[in-house]
């Protein structure tokens, strides 16, 4: 497709000094539109989660930590979390601002990734920025632009994207991925495993790759051989790190599978409810619920756009195998929406973005051949409706914004924040080996005082004993070295 931006024919020489000032500026908006939408989120509190979350990681060894990304087949929970946690926590303790200011870093990294993943797929200029517009901020996935607990759901896009964006960034140059290439992919792959479950679908999206834009010239054995050893070659290597990350989340007494949230139930039923959740959120319609019929219809319907010119658009097939790919790991799940649709949502941005900047080059070489408007007109026509359609889309993007940015947002973490700045302003540090004792607890989970007691205590040779976890006889508590109690959420020093 033509750029419908380009006023005339110019030598290569001519139009890169002007796509890089376009570019910039798009960079540059686009960075400002995601600062404008999430800059407020920096004030929120740590939610339970996120405590948690750290909690889990300080009680590892550094070794572990580093250890754990290499081993897939331990089936560690999500180690990449621990690289972000785990540093920031040892700078900045319990003070949420950094946590939240890095996830927003992470997230306008994505917005760059969804942007040259639309570009290496072959989607146009205008299609791209589109995408990257709707990455900056989605209502249907808020919570992924404020919660510090969804990092993971960043980090697996931002690696995800960027496994996908190397791979394909070589293929398209007519190369196949030479051996330190696959050593370079097979490691981005492996961060986005180790971020979240979602990117073992990443080997079958490259072998979807390669079947769509690389296919077999012809049907013969010989041909089929020789393909599955050249460009499917990288994908079926990856699919072994799949098999050993999946036998560590499904085997062994502390597997993944074992908890309720992460047991998947194969009936049609969590399919339903899957897909039903998906539209709601994605189409930022909550009061819609779709019902079988409405869900094969519009599969149907995206079916039938992506195939009514695959041909001249190979986007649109690949985009469509994404959209039924890549939710698989969750969607026999409970509850999977929000933050953990975000693959979703670039993979749906992308398709619409793409059918939409052909639906407007149509339309404007239409009203450009009958009205017979000067060379200047069709790109002025494109520009309007691509204004006009981006107006609508942060305006109602807004409204949402705004109903999100009262509660949930503000209202996050509300159950610990003061706990914790009293912890933070406190200059209390146990000695090594000690006995620390909170004799009252505020959560209904005994675990979430604990966990918040041990970041306190930043030991984890301290031994803590809170509330939640039982009396302590008269006899146990003369032994410990410090005994704390919480009266009206204060937090009182006894011994």
């Amino acid at each position: 497709m033509i750029d419908s931006l380009a006023l005339a024919p110019r030598t290569n020489a001519a139009i890169r000094p002007w796509r890089n000032l376009r570019q910039l500026a798009l960079a540059l908006s686009l960075a400002a539109y995601f600062l404008c939408f999430n800059w407020g989120s920096l004030r929120v509190h740590f939610p339970l989660d996120g405590l948690g979350n750290i909690s889990y990681y300080h009680e590892f060894s550094s070794w572990r930590l580093i250890l754990s990304n290499f081993l897939p087949w331990r089936g560690d929970s999500r180690p990449l979390g621990a690289l972000y946690y785990i540093p920031i926590f040892h700078f900045a303790g319990l003070n949420p601002l950094p946590y939240q200011a890095v996830l927003l870093a992470i997230l306008l990294a994505n917005v760059y990734w969804v942007y040259r993943f639309a570009r290496e797929l072959g989607a146009g200029e205008v299609a791209a920025g589109l995408a990257a517009l709707v990455s900056c901020y989605h209502a249907g996935i808020a919570n992924l632009y404020y919660n510090a607990a969804f990092v993971f759901d960043a980090l697996c896009c931002f690696f995800y994207l960027a496994t996908l964006v190397y791979y394909l960034r070589v293929r398209n140059r007519g190369h196949i991925l030479s051996t330190p290439q696959t050593a370079i992919f097979l490691l981005l792959f492996l961060c986005a495993l180790n971020s979240k479950e979602m990117a073992v679908s990443v080997p079958p999206m490259v072998l979807v790759y390669e079947w769509i834009y690389h296919r077999p010239a012809n049907w013969t054995t010989a041909a089929l051989l020789t393909w599955i050893k050249g460009p499917a070659r990288v994908s079926l290597i990856a699919g072994v790190l799949d098999l050993l990350d999946i036998y560590g989340k499904v085997s062994g007494p502390t597997a993944m599978t074992n908890s309720i949230s992460y047991h998947p139930v194969f009936t049609l039923a969590r399919i339903h409810d899957f897909q039903r959740l998906a539209m709601q959120e994605l189409f930022c319609s909550w009061a819609w619920t779709p019902g079988w019929r409405q869900i094969l219809e519009l599969w149907a319907v995206l079916a039938l756009l992506a195939w009514w010119n695959a041909r001249r658009r190979p986007v649109l097939p690949f985009l469509f195998w994404f959209l039924i790919l890549v939710p698989l790991p969750i969607e026999f799940l409970i509850g999977k929406s929000e933050a953990c649709l975000v693959l979703l949502m670039v993979g749906g941005a992308i398709f619409v973005a793409v059918l939409f900047a052909d639906a407007v080059e149509a339309f404007a070489h239409f009203l450009a051949r009958e009205f017979r408007l000067p060379a200047v007109g069709r790109p002025l026509v494109v520009a309007l409706m691509v204004s006009s359609a981006v107006f609508l889309w942060v305006r109602e993007q807004r409204s949402l914004r705004l109903s999100i940015g009262g509660a949930p947002m503000t209202s996050l973490g509300f159950e610990s924040w003061d706990l914790i700045q009293q912890m933070r302003a406190s200059s209390f540090r146990p000695r090594p080996g000690s006995s620390v004792a909170i004799l009252e607890d505020p959560f209904v989970d005994r675990l979430d005082m604990y966990r918040i007691g041990r970041l306190w205590l930043r030991d984890r040779t301290v031994n803590l004993h809170v509330a939640g976890q039982g009396p302590l006889s008269p006899e146990a508590l003369a032994k410990m070295d410090y005994v704390f109690t919480i009266e009206n959420r204060k937090l009182i020093q006894l011994k």
